[in-house]
Formats: C-alpha cells, sequence, structure tokens
C-alpha cells in the first residue's frame, strides 16, 4: 500500500515540475491573441518600419541611396510624428501605415515619387517577423487598403475617390 501512495506522489510530482518547467520555457510559442487592439509604437518598430519604407522604395527605383527621411504625421496636420500600428485578430498580422518627409536636397525620382501620398506606405508582419511594405496608400487614404478592424481604429473611411 505504501509503494502504490509514494508511486502516485513521485508521479503527481513529475507532472508538476513538467507543467512549471513548460510554463517558464521561453521557447514555447505563445499563443496569438484573440482581439483586435492598437499598438503604441516603440523606437523598434519605428526602426523596422523606416528599414522597410527605403527597402521598398530603393527596389522600385523611387529613390537613389543618397536620399534621406524623416518622420511625417499621418493622418493628423499637427499630429505626433509617429506611425499607427495595429493588430487585426482576423489575419493574425500587425498592421502600420507610416508617414515620411523628404530631405531636401533629394533626388529627382525622390521628389517625384513622394507626391500624392507616395510619402505614405502600408506595412504588415506576421509575428514576430520583419515589417514589409505592401504599397503606398495614395491620397486619400482610403479604408479598402487594410483590414476593416484596423481602419476602423485608425478612423479610415472609403470616399468617392477610393474605388
Amino acid at each position: 500500500m505504501k509503494r502504490v501512495l509514494l508511486g502516485i506522489v513521485v508521479a503527481a510530482l513529475i507532472v508538476v515540475v513538467a507543467l512549471v518547467v513548460t510554463d517558464n520555457n521561453p521557447s514555447t510559442p505563445s499563443a496569438a491573441p484573440l482581439v483586435s487592439h492598437t499598438i503604441k509604437a516603440t523606437p523598434a518598430n519605428m526602426a523596422q518600419l523606416k528599414a522597410a519604407f527605403l527597402k521598398f522604395k530603393l527596389h522600385y527605383k523611387n529613390m537613389t541611396s543618397t536620399d534621406r527621411i524623416t518622420w511625417g504625421q499621418v493622418i493628423q496636420l499637427h499630429g505626433p510624428k509617429l506611425p499607427l500600428i495595429a493588430y487585426d485578430a482576423v489575419d493574425h498580422r500587425d498592421w502600420a501605415i507610416a508617414s515620411f518627409n523628404l530631405v531636401l536636397p533629394a533626388s529627382y525620382k525622390a521628389e517625384v515619387s513622394f507626391q500624392d501620398g507616395g510619402n505614405m506606405g502600408i506595412f504588415n508582419k506576421v509575428g514576430s517577423g520583419q515589417w514589409v511594405m505592401t504599397g503606398s496608400p495614395g491620397f486619400p487614404l482610403c479604408a479598402k487598403d487594410v483590414p476593416s478592424t484596423v481602419a476602423h481604429f485608425w478612423g479610415l473611411k472609403n470616399y468617392p475617390a477610393c474605388n
């Protein structure tokens, strides 16, 4: 009887230790959030978004490697110079929209490409992956360019010019 009781206690102890080790293991993937939400822009996000914007513009030859950019206001004319970031629980992606100003003097290509909303970028990433610029939204900013939940968070609408 004592051996059976001792065996049960040892088995229970092994299970408890295994659960504690699993909970403290940082390599265990965490579940994706169940609710869509906004995300505060961090310096790390901003650096990654800026790099993704430059990579996109250089790849499509809209800028030269000597052109420089600074942060611009996204939606509010006199608002903070920060990108807007949100998580969409439906497609399990982080979405961002950012605006940049071209530092003058700049190449003719860059000056042309920054017109009519070309100074903005729409980005997304999955989990802890890299931000990828999917394109420039143009002007006006349209809700159709991002998932509906994200558009709602950012106050975007579909105007007649969005079609």
